[in-house]
């Protein structure tokens, strides 16, 4: 698992992030194959993607500025696999321009779903959202006008809060509205986790996952399955993750 150094809360600049995942410079969505992290930026700032916290849940938008997303391309895949790819997701988010809230390590807690939102050129299109929730859980700091105690509250708050947000943001801007470089840091709530094991006889039981079809199980290695897919062929599957979210239906 890879360690930052970093607290919760803390403010960098984009210059850091780069030095110290040994990312890229740009996107919201970073792959590391040198620390094997995918950095994640939820930049509220830039009016394009539009992410909301829902429940304690932040519903994250894939990758992909013009028409519809896909989740098999690129670090789509990489977030969509990541509690059993082995790579380590770390969360930042952008309120004001160019401070870099670190949210600390998160994880998928439901299955990614279909959205609808306008694209780079205005078009709507379909998106990717990814429910994410850092592990543990944590009280950082978030936009207030994108948090929403549940769905209801959402629907009937969050159609305008894009455009109330940005010109929020312009108006700070004129007023010279600054914030410190760093917050009090914020301890993590212990999260228990309940234990599944794997049953000795499940080598060679056949199985229908909700993302990647009908497949075998050839192999434990671990705490995860190994399943030859009809049509995507070998896949490295997180036992304890897939049974929990029920996405693994044993025919």
């Amino acid at each position: 698992m890879f360690n930052p150094g970093l607290k919760i809360g803390q403010i960098i600049k984009n210059s850091d992030i780069i030095e110290i995942f040994k990312c890229g410079n740009m996107g919201g969505m970073r792959r590391s194959k040198k620390t094997n992290t995918l950095v994640l930026v939820s930049d509220y700032t830039k009016g394009l993607y539009f992410d909301k916290w829902i429940d304690g849940v932040l519903h994250y938008t894939g990758m992909g500025k013009l028409g519809d997303q896909d989740i098999n391309w690129a670090q789509n895949a990489t977030l969509a696999e990541s509690d059993f790819n082995g790579v380590d997701v770390h969360l930042f988010e952008v309120i004001d321009p160019a401070e870099y809230i670190y949210c600390g390590r998160i994880e998928l807690v439901k299955e990614p779903y279909i959205d609808k939102q306008p694209g780079e050129d205005g078009k709507d299109r379909k998106v990717w959202i990814f429910p994410i929730k850092p592990v543990p859980d944590n009280d950082v700091k978030k936009p207030q006008m994108f948090v929403f105690e549940n769905m209801e509250d959402y629907k009937n708050r969050g159609k305008n809060v894009d455009g109330q947000y940005i010109k929020w943001m312009r108006n700070r801007k004129k007023k010279g509205i600054k914030k410190p470089r760093y917050v009090t840091p914020i301890i993590p709530k212990p999260e228990p986790k309940e234990k599944i094991t794997i049953p000795e006889n499940i080598v060679g039981k056949r199985v229908r996952h909700k993302v990647f079809g009908l497949g075998e199980i050839i192999a434990v290695e671990g705490i995860s399955i190994i399943v030859q897919f009809n049509k995507l062929g070998l896949k490295k599957l997180g036992y304890e993750f897939c049974i929990k979210k029920k996405l693994l239906e044993f025919i």
